[in-house]
């Protein structure tokens, strides 16, 4: 496969190596002059129509790479979140929200110890940079994450800050046969990085179709490059 990276952050960065330590990864093309990968299959160039997917860590406008994509017939992933009412129609598939909150705990969720029956409770939870919490919902997250406090974002989401480099995201199934919490925890930027390229992964074999969109039409398929690229996933179990 071959990679075009457009990169501004440690959360690029990061996701250029994770690139290139898969096999498939015949060559990345780095669209940002500057800082670039010391590897024989690294080139920095502004062509990417012989790429297989435009991957993006939200540091270029997005309807300036919206666009680039569109002329070069390649999609697009995107790490930040963005409203799909924000930009008009895409001729290729533009993938936004690959990360973390967004991306990775819904893939948590196809993960077979995390698939709820119609009777439990789900509840799903993740981490970003910020002053913690010091009251609010207790969430389980896998070490050295642990327990913390979050807040509700949404209905069942919840949002737990931190104020050191570490992340995590986890799920939790509750019902008559006890609770179950499947989750991840690493290095914050690593784990957005490592999900932004499961995205990108997941987008370049063809997964989505053309249109503006979240990640949701393959979760299970970006949990699986996840755990490809060495995503190590906690499960814990309890009975009532």
């Amino acid at each position: 496969m071959i990679f075009a990276l457009d990169s501004g952050s440690e959360i690029g960065q990061r996701t250029a190596w994770v690139l290139l330590g898969d096999d498939r990864c015949t060559r990345l093309v780095m669209l940002n002059p500057g800082w670039k990968p010391s590897d024989s299959r690294v080139i920095q160039t502004k062509d990417v129509a012989d790429a297989d997917v435009l991957i993006s860590d939200g540091t270029t406008p997005m309807a300036s790479l919206i666009g680039r994509a569109s002329v070069a017939g390649v999609p697009l992933v995107l790490w930040p979140d963005a409203a799909e009412s924000e930009f008009g129609p895409a001729s290729v598939a533009v993938i936004v929200g690959a990360n973390v909150g967004t991306a990775l705990v819904d893939a948590l969720l196809t993960h077979p110890p995390s698939m709820p029956t119609e009777d439990e409770a789900v509840r799903v939870a993740w981490t970003e940079p910020g002053r913690p919490h010091r009251d609010g919902a207790p969430i389980a997250f896998p070490e050295p994450v642990g327990a913390t406090w979050a807040e509700e974002r949404s209905s069942n989401r919840f949002v737990a800050y931190r104020d050191d480099e570490w992340a995590a995201a986890t799920t939790i199934v509750e019902g008559q046969d006890g609770r179950r919490v499947v989750g991840v925890a690493d290095h914050g930027a690593h784990l957005e990085a490592l999900t932004l390229a499961a995205v990108g992964m997941v987008a370049a074999a063809g997964y989505f179709e053309a249109g503006i969109q979240g990640p949701q039409l393959a979760l299970s398929e970006i949990l699986a490059e996840a755990r490809d690229l060495e995503l190590d996933v906690a499960v814990w179990r309890s009975t009532p």
